[in-house]
């Protein structure tokens, strides 16, 4: 029994980063944030996925004999999260997303082969092609009028 709940409990793992992840990147793209009619619906279908894999991962920690402590936190904020999207609580993109990067540390604390945030990819690559775009755009504009400048135009 005790490897057929391992078995489970490392898929309830997965299952609940993927989500979190994919949640984090419908959060980042959202345009509209409204749970009802917006993109805001699928940010709480992947909390809701997490949902049940924590119910399921404490099973599977309580007869693997592992502390469930965590997950039943876990478990409470979302349940907490959600309930606050019912009685039509407003947020930030950027609340969103640090809500599920905090739930996400706390997973990857406690199973370490998922730390995502140790990731040491370049993130910024968009925003440095943006300044630079930005930057040969001002180095042209400059050229352009020190041209005109000279030949007196």
């Amino acid at each position: 029994m005790s490897k057929r709940e391992k078995k489970f409990y490392n898929y309830n793992i997965r299952n609940i980063l993927t989500n979190l992840l994919q949640a984090e990147e419908h959060a980042k793209a959202m345009n509209t944030i409204n749970f009802i009619e917006g993109e805001g619906s699928c940010y709480l279908k992947h909390l809701l996925f997490v949902r049940g894999e924590l119910s399921e991962l404490i099973s599977h920690s309580t007869a693997l004999e592992k502390s469930s402590k965590t997950y039943e936190r876990l478990l409470k904020k979302i349940e907490n999260f959600l309930d606050k999207v019912e009685s039509g609580a407003k947020f930030t993109k950027r609340e969103l997303i640090l809500f599920v990067r905090e739930i996400r540390k706390e997973i990857e604390k406690e199973h370490k082969p998922y730390a995502t945030f140790n990731c040491a990819c370049l993130h910024a690559i968009p925003y440095l092609k943006i300044l630079l775009i930005f930057l040969a755009g001002t180095g042209f504009g400059l050229t352009l009028y020190f041209i005109f400048k000279f030949i007196g135009l």
